[in-house]
């Protein structure tokens, strides 16, 4: 069981039932069964733009952020989470402007653009990152996996 705890600032059309098949194919696919929650927010540009100054010291606004909760993230430390209690993996954020711009620019429908946002966040929070040529590949290739599996 995931629990999922969402934040979507109200003049931002986002059903916030929309993240649960998202998040449970994401973390299934990498062996979580359960025992977590995440949250996830969905903000407007401004706050965006603040959150990238203050957390990666970038004055502009992104598409999406993550903040794992836990200094050792991986998805080992998560597999057959068990207890009454939920680990906190973290907080994904997204831009729902920057959604809309990227969404149009690559000629996605807002939905699945949002999927994609959430995905990449997610799999963020349980450790996978794209800081070599080599991280990049395999995170896309797992996005692109799980995103496949949404659609089925």
């Amino acid at each position: 069981m995931y629990k999922i705890e969402t934040y979507v600032e109200p003049h931002y059309p986002v059903k916030r039932s929309y993240f649960s098949d998202i998040v449970q194919k994401t973390l299934g696919s990498n062996r979580i069964k359960g025992g977590v929650k995440l949250t996830i927010s969905v903000i407007g540009d401004r706050k965006m733009r603040s959150l990238n100054k203050q957390f990666r010291d970038i004055d502009s606004t992104t598409d999406v952020l993550a903040f794992p909760y836990t200094l050792e993230t991986g998805t080992k430390q998560f597999i057959d989470s068990s207890g009454d209690k939920y680990l906190n993996l973290g907080e994904v954020v997204i831009s729902y402007p920057q959604l809309l711009n990227r969404a149009a620019k690559e000629e996605t429908l807002v939905d699945e653009m949002l999927a994609i946002l959430t995905i990449h966040g997610v799999l963020h929070l349980i450790g996978i990152n794209h800081k070599t040529a080599e991280d990049t590949l395999l995170m896309e290739s797992m996005e692109d996996q799980i995103l496949s599996s949404i659609r089925s």
